[in-house]
C-alpha cells in the first residue's frame, strides 16, 4: 500500500511540472560562439476547446468527488461514478488522471473524432494519462465503481 501511495505521488507530480513546463519558452544553456538567435516553439492553442468554469468537472461531480487540495492554480480531486450511474458534461482545463479502481464506461465528446456518439472504454486500475482541455461526458457501463484520481491545472490559454 505504501508503494501505491509514492507512485500515485510520483505521478501527479511529474504529471504537473511536465503540464507547467509546457508554457515555458525553449531555452538552452549551451554557450556557442555559432547565431545565437533562439527559436521558441509555442503550442498552438487556438484550436483547443475554451475551458468552461460552469462546467469544471469537480463542481459537476457533484456528491461523488471529494476535494483534496486547490492552491497555485492547481486542483487534486478524487471523483467516482457507481455502476449505471451517467458523470454529466463537463470541461477539463489541462488534466491528469490516475484511475485508482478501473471499470468500463461509455465516453462521449465532440472533441475525440469518434466519440461524438460514445466510445467504450476499459479504465484499468493503475494506469493514468495527461491532456490538455477537452469536454466529454460519460456512463459507467461495468459492473464496478470507477474512481478516478484527478489533478487539473487552471493557466491562461493563447487566444
Amino acid at each position: 500500500m505504501k508503494q501505491i501511495k509514492t507512485n500515485i505521488r510520483s505521478f501527479f507530480l511529474i504529471s504537473v511540472l511536465y503540464l507547467i513546463s509546457c508554457n515555458e519558452p525553449a531555452t538552452t544553456s549551451e554557450k556557442s560562439d555559432k547565431d545565437t538567435a533562439q527559436v521558441v516553439a509555442t503550442r498552438d492553442t487556438t484550436l483547443m476547446p475554451a475551458y468552461d468554469s460552469a462546467l469544471d468537472p469537480f463542481i459537476v461531480s457533484g456528491a461523488n468527488a471529494k476535494l483534496l487540495q486547490d492552491t497555485l492554480g492547481i486542483k487534486i480531486f478524487e471523483w467516482w461514478i457507481k455502476p449505471g450511474e451517467p458523470l454529466p458534461l463537463h470541461t477539463h482545463p489541462d488534466h491528469a488522471m490516475y484511475v485508482l479502481q478501473g471499470g468500463k464506461a461509455m465516453v462521449y465528446s465532440k472533441d475525440f473524432p469518434g466519440a461524438e456518439n460514445g466510445i467504450s472504454m476499459d479504465f484499468k486500475a493503475g494506469e493514468g494519462w495527461v491532456g490538455g482541455p477537452v469536454s466529454d461526458s460519460a456512463r459507467n457501463i461495468g459492473n464496478t465503481t470507477i474512481k478516478i484520481l484527478e489533478v487539473d491545472v487552471y493557466r491562461p490559454r493563447n487566444k
